[in-house]
């Protein structure tokens, strides 16, 4: 279930590409902020509720916790509904469109906000939704932290802390930087944009699926493999079975 949802926000996040394409139009702009968005904080959800699910099943030893599939969509849910009202007041309020504006001694058709407040309507809102964002990721990487001694027979907390902490450096490092060049130079700033978009859903990707895929075709060459050796002592494990 976990996959699946962050296999749609990365196809999203791919599609979202494309709406930088060609000229400026206002649906082209307008769907920018949904692509992107609703993929981004998607993904970020989806990464934060799988490590709290782990962080809840071995917070206490000794107690079984059954966290379903179904519980695991309404955390999911829960994440997306702020990050979807933001958009949502952001559309409205700040409508994207596209129009003739000078960067840099030259004129350029670009994306910028209309709607009732103008141009500073965008900044504001893109902050707000960057820090939600940020607020879910740091809240995340506290749970990756607290989880971190959970046995590594069943951790995937190391995986999913390498995602979290790569996407939260991926945010502060090109975030400002875009910043600074969209004013100036819109060509540079999306050539930075597209290839944080694509590094940062295709390194998630391959941090989830890549140790799945060594396993299957590494390790296991293959074959479908029925019995498993584990590395837990046979006393604790039956101990558990026990109880």
């Amino acid at each position: 279930f976990f996959l699946m949802l962050l296999s749609l926000s990365i196809i999203l996040g791919y599609l979202s590409v494309f709406s930088w394409y060609g000229k400026p139009h206002p649906v082209a702009c307008g769907f920018q902020p949904w692509l992107l968005g609703l993929s981004s904080i998607s993904m970020i959800a989806a990464l934060s509720v799988k490590i709290f699910r782990i962080w809840r099943i071995f917070r206490f030893s000794m107690v079984k916790v059954v966290v379903s599939n179904y519980e695991l969509l309404v955390y999911w849910a829960i994440l997306m509904v702020p990050a979807i009202l933001i958009l949502l007041t952001w559309t409205i309020v700040s409508t994207p469109t596209a129009k003739m504006e000078e960067r840099d001694g030259e004129h350029h058709y670009v994306c910028t906000t209309g709607g009732f407040t103008g141009e500073p309507g965008g900044i504001i809102f893109f902050s707000i939704f960057v820090a939600y964002s940020g607020f879910v990721l740091f809240c995340a990487a506290i749970v990756c932290f607290i989880s971190r001694n959970v046995p590594n027979e069943f951790n995937e907390t190391k995986i999913l802390t390498i995602s979290i902490y790569n996407l939260g450096f991926l945010a502060v490092v090109i975030i400002p930087v875009f910043m600074v060049l969209v004013g100036k130079d819109p060509f540079s700033a999306w050539i930075l944009r597209t290839c944080a978009i694509l590094y940062g859903f295709t390194a998630t990707m391959l941090l989830q699926y890549g140790p799945i895929a060594w396993g299957i075709l590494g390790k296991d060459k293959g074959r479908n493999v029925v019995t498993f050796k584990s590395k837990i002592p046979r006393s604790s494990a039956q101990f558990n079975k026990s109880s």
